[in-house]
């Protein structure tokens, strides 16, 4: 429960403020292809090997947060390097992509911000709120976020891979309550329903759902999001 006084806005990222192309599964052909341009791999044939072995499959397991942004790399080089075995790639050159996912993934090239998230997050800003991006990703957001230009508009990104614990995970909204200092006017915005919206709920925070890569995630636009939100403190 919010404890604090201060108005703020939760956001997730993927989907909701910026988007990668081909998510995961992309950024694993692509850490391929910089290890041996010879080598390529159908990132949608990459995709069904990457439904587990992330930590936000598993949300109610909490982990003690890496000590490094390579520590956690290392905990997921296994579920990259299965992928790539599973494509036929040669094992050591499977284990070399790997290692590389991550710093492909958070290259800020091939994500673009949501349209309309800009001005969101400037819109609930101007009415008196701390915009917070919330969400199960690695160590490597928060040099994504300024890479975007999205930092002047953010108070604080808090990522899964820094707590330990994942959305949908009560404990994890919480954790971010009260870092953040929030009060009873705090809102959740994702597109995702059940780790954004339902676990929000669960802690006590009102959601929005929004539009995003998830079949069921047809919801308000950002912009429709932060205006619902505006009007809502005024």
């Amino acid at each position: 429960m919010a404890t604090g006084d201060r108005r703020v806005v939760f956001w997730d990222f993927d989907g909701t403020l910026a988007v990668r192309e081909g998510m995961w599964s992309a950024a694993v052909a692509d850490a391929l292809r910089s290890v041996d341009a010879t080598i390529a791999v159908d990132p949608e044939l990459v995709r069904p090997h990457l439904r587990s072995g992330f930590p936000w499959h598993e949300p109610e397991v909490m982990t003690s947060p890496p000590p490094s942004a390579d520590a956690w790399t290392a905990r997921l080089a296994p579920v990259f390097t299965r992928a790539l075995s599973a494509q036929g790639v040669p094992e050591d050159v499977a284990s070399a992509a790997s290692a590389r996912v991550l710093d492909e993934y958070y290259r800020h090239e091939p994500w673009r911000v949501v349209d309309g998230a800009t001005e969101a997050l400037r819109l609930v800003a101007d009415a008196g709120y701390d915009n917070v991006i919330l969400s199960n990703h690695g160590p490597g957001l928060p040099t994504l976020v300024d890479a975007l230009g999205l930092s002047p508009l953010i108070t604080l990104t808090i990522t899964s891979a820094a707590v330990g614990i994942e959305k949908p995970n009560p404990l994890l909204f919480t954790h971010a309550l009260r870092v953040t200092d929030a009060g009873a006017d705090t809102w959740m915005v994702g597109d995702n329903p059940v780790a954004d919206v339902e676990g929000a709920q669960r802690a006590g925070i009102r959601a929005l759902l929004a539009d995003g890569i998830y079949p069921d995630s047809r919801g308000l636009t950002v912009l429709q999001a932060a205006r619902h939100i505006a009007a809502a403190a005024s």
